[in-house]
């Protein structure tokens, strides 16, 4: 079954990821959003993301998928996350980050997402270190370029700060490199902007044009059904983060302590976004795919574990069928 060639440690895992990716970014091929490019809310698709050639962008929307599932596997892997070595945090996020296919060729969450492993993998390792300066600056600037390319991932500014409260003793120097980090991809972009005679405005003009007053969240056509599937395995992942019994591993638990803020954030972003995401947990992608990875990973019984698994594959392809009007 399909959890069951994720959970080994061998190296098959690692060889079925891409084979995964592959075919979620084939099945998005006959979904009509796929044909579009969505380049809102990102000052660097907003300038560049139309001039590219539309097969170079679908090529990257599965470089994207396939990247983005080996380094949070890594991430877990190398930050001891899971108990387990196991690869299905990878495979979760390919069924999650693909829903995203169902608006864009090439969403630009995408690819934010992959500074957004890269920046928490920087935060994670500063964990016992005595000197963790260039680790704290990284993370930051990481954080900066993914905002850079979609916006809303702005809403995880304090994470860098709320990781230095849980993982570390206060240190003044840290905390200034972190907003040092944070700031210089948007100076950088600024400095471009004019180098290239632009209005300087334009970076600021879409970072507030991101973002519009509280509203209420609406549920597309044929949404329904993914989210449900999702809030009952993020909530299963949930309790099995923080009530299991019995884990030793005090940073494991710090860690899973970051990342719940990084759904608390993520979740009350999206009631502010200047977007209407087929998506709810469009922010949550990254966290979403751990918890429920780890959660798939533990459970001990098999067949409850190809069960969970199989509902969220089934829910992912039909609500994007019934969002594309064929169900």
């Amino acid at each position: 079954m399909v959890a069951r060639f994720f959970k080994n440690n061998d190296k098959l895992g690692f060889v079925l990821l891409p084979v995964a990716a592959i075919a979620a970014w084939s099945f998005a091929l006959i979904l009509p959003g796929f044909n579009t490019l969505f380049v809102e809310n990102s000052f660097i698709f907003s300038l560049f993301a139309k001039k590219i050639p539309f097969w170079l962008i679908a090529a990257f929307n599965l470089i994207s998928l396939i990247t983005g599932a080996y380094m949070i596997t890594f991430l877990c892997i190398k930050q001891e996350i899971s108990d387990k070595q196991n690869l299905i945090p990878g495979f979760i996020y390919i069924v999650f980050a693909s829903v995203l296919n169902c608006t864009s060729a090439l969403h630009p969450c995408l690819i934010a997402n992959l500074f957004l492993i890269a920046s928490l993998h920087r935060l994670f390792s500063i964990y016992r270190e005595e000197v963790s300066l260039a680790a704290v600056f990284d993370s930051a600037f990481f954080l900066g370029i993914g905002g850079l390319f979609y916006t809303p991932v702005f809403a995880f500014i304090l994470i860098p700060f709320i990781s230095l409260i849980i993982l570390k003793p206060f240190k003044l120097r840290e905390w200034i490199l972190v907003i040092c980090g944070f700031l210089l991809p948007l100076l950088l972009s600024l400095a471009l902007l004019f180098l290239f005679n632009n209005p300087l405005e334009l970076l600021q003009n879409s970072i507030l044009s991101s973002f519009t007053p509280a509203h209420k969240f609406v549920f597309g056509k044929g949404s329904f059904l993914i989210h449900s599937i999702t809030a009952l395995l993020v909530f299963l992942g949930l309790i099995n983060s923080f009530l299991r019994a019995g884990n030793p591993k005090i940073k494991t638990q710090k860690i899973k302590n970051i990342l719940l803020w990084c759904l608390l954030f993520g979740a009350a972003a999206v009631f502010t976004l200047n977007e209407a995401p087929f998506f709810f947990g469009i922010l949550l992608i990254v966290p979403i795919s751990i918890f429920i990875g780890d959660f798939l990973g533990n459970l001990k019984n098999s067949v409850l574990r190809e069960f969970l698994t199989l509902l969220l594959l089934g829910a992912f392809v039909c609500s994007n069928l019934q969002a594309a009007g064929y169900l």
